[in-house]
C-alpha cells in the first residue's frame, strides 16, 4: 500500500508542490485524489483551499509512448485509462469547456486531442485572449480548475493540459532564451542571479534548459507564488559561499 498525506493549498498546483517536497519528487511521480475545495465568493477560476490526498506508487516510472499493457505488468485502468474511458474524459472535458464559455460569455474556439493517454485542449478565438491573463496566470488557473472538475468526474488518472493561442510553446521558447541569457550573465559578471517568480511549470523549464551547462547551477528559493530560480556559478556555489538557507534542488 502506498504512502499518502492530506496537504492543502490555495490551488491544486500548489497543494502538489508541497507534496511533492515532502516526498522529495517532482510533482509529475505523484498520483492524488482531490478531498475537497473551497471557494471564494467572488473567485472565478482558482479555489481558496484545495485539499488532497497525495502518494506515490510503490514503483513509478514513466510511461513509453505506445507502449502496450502486458499480463506481466502490474497496469491498472486507474494507472493507465482504457480507450472507453478516454473517450468519455474527451467529451465530459468538452462538455464542461463549452458550458463555462458560454456562462462566461467567451466567443472562443476550441478542440480536445487526446494521445497516449494525455488530453490537450487547444483554444483559439475572439476573447481567447482574456483566458491568458498576465503572464499566464488567468490559463495557469483555467487549467487548474479544468483538473479539479475532471478529478471529481472520475478522470484524475488522465493528463491534461491547455493551450489557447499558442501561449504554451511561445512561453517555454521565451524561459529557454532566458535561461541562456543569464546563465551568460552570471558567468561573465561572476555573481548569482533570481529570475522573477515563476509556477512550478516555468521553473522546470529553467533547471532543464541549464542542467547540463558547465559553469553554472539552478535551485528555486521562496515559497508559495513567491519561489523563484536563482542560476548561480557552480565554483561559487560550493567554494565561495557557507551557511545561508538555500535549498538543493529541483523545482
Amino acid at each position: 500500500m502506498p504512502r499518502s498525506v492530506e496537504v492543502s493549498g490555495k490551488s491544486l498546483e500548489e497543494a502538489l508542490e508541497r507534496a511533492a517536497r515532502y516526498f522529495d519528487v517532482l510533482p509529475e511521480s505523484l498520483s492524488y485524489e482531490v478531498i475537497s475545495e473551497g471557494r471564494g465568493f467572488l473567485s472565478a477560476f482558482t479555489p481558496r483551499v484545495v485539499k488532497v490526498r497525495v502518494w506515490i506508487e510503490e514503483a513509478p516510472r514513466e510511461r513509453i509512448p505506445g507502449e502496450e499493457k502486458s499480463p506481466g505488468k502490474e497496469a491498472t485502468e486507474e494507472a493507465y485509462p482504457s480507450p472507453a474511458s478516454l473517450l468519455r474524459a474527451e467529451e465530459e472535458l468538452g462538455k464542461f469547456f463549452k458550458e463555462l464559455m458560454d456562462k462566461m460569455q467567451m466567443e472562443v474556439d476550441f478542440q480536445v486531442q487526446e494521445k497516449d493517454g494525455f488530453l490537450s485542449l487547444f483554444v483559439e478565438g475572439k476573447d481567447a485572449g482574456m483566458l491568458i491573463g498576465k503572464r499566464g496566470e488567468t490559463l495557469e488557473a483555467l487549467e487548474t480548475l479544468l483538473r479539479i472538475v475532471m478529478s471529481k468526474k472520475g478522470f484524475s488518472n488522465v493528463g491534461l493540459q491547455l493551450d489557447i493561442s499558442g501561449y504554451r510553446e511561445r512561453r517555454e521558447e521565451a524561459l529557454r532564451r532566458l535561461a541562456e541569457k543569464s546563465a551568460k550573465k552570471v558567468i561573465k559578471e561572476k555573481r548569482r542571479l533570481k529570475l522573477e517568480p515563476m509556477n512550478a511549470r516555468e521553473r522546470r523549464i529553467i533547471h532543464t534548459s541549464l542542467k547540463d551547462y558547465p559553469e553554472v547551477t539552478t535551485y528555486s528559493v521562496g515559497e508559495g507564488t513567491g519561489r523563484r530560480v536563482v542560476v548561480d556559478l557552480k565554483k561559487e556555489k560550493s567554494s565561495n559561499r557557507s551557511g545561508g538557507n538555500k535549498r538543493p534542488v529541483g523545482k
